[in-house]
């Protein structure tokens, strides 16, 4: 089933939070690299004023969308992720970058979302990241444990990721 909101062509889109984890590690380059076109809410890029003066190339800024409608269930999602899922919809976009619990009400409404922990994965997979736990403790030791998984599934990643080889 073609989901309503989404469009496997079109671009991704970020949100603050995600965004914020990704420059706190020195690894936003990696969503150009995974991605290509990559949008973001101006009201989030400029919340991100104290880590980002400009935006880089592969950043698009991108006007809010107050009037886009949201599904019932990310309907109370606060500011800025509203406004996320708003350029999401209203752009049609592929995949939502997006942190929990909005994230999987975000999937339960058949929007594509992912968050940091899965961006480090595909970077990890096709060789753009040469490991992802360092990156995790380098996430949780710089203040963003709250875009990490519980540790029950931090745990799982690392058996799966094991089997993949150094992680």
């Amino acid at each position: 089933m073609k989901s309503p909101y989404t469009d496997p062509s079109g671009p991704v889109v970020t949100s603050e939070r995600s965004l914020r984890a990704l420059v706190a590690i020195r690894r936003q380059g990696l969503l150009p690299g995974l991605f290509g076109r990559v949008l973001i809410a101006r009201t989030n890029f400029e919340a991100m004023a104290d880590v980002l003066a400009e935006p880089p190339d592969w950043l698009e800024v991108q006007e809010d969308r107050p009037d886009q409608a949201l599904p019932p269930r990310v309907s109370t999602a606060g500011p800025s992720e509203a406004a996320t899922l708003r350029l999401t919809l209203a752009m049609r976009a592929s995949l939502v970058l997006l942190e929990d619990p909005v994230k999987e009400r975000a999937k339960l409404s058949f929007i594509k979302a992912e968050g940091v922990v899965s961006v480090l994965v595909s970077a990890y997979r096709q060789d753009l990241l040469s490991a992802v736990r360092p990156m995790v403790k380098a996430l949780d030791a710089l203040g963003h444990a709250d875009v990490l998984p519980p540790p029950d599934q931090l745990e799982a990643l690392w058996k799966a990721l094991d089997a993949l080889g150094d992680a």
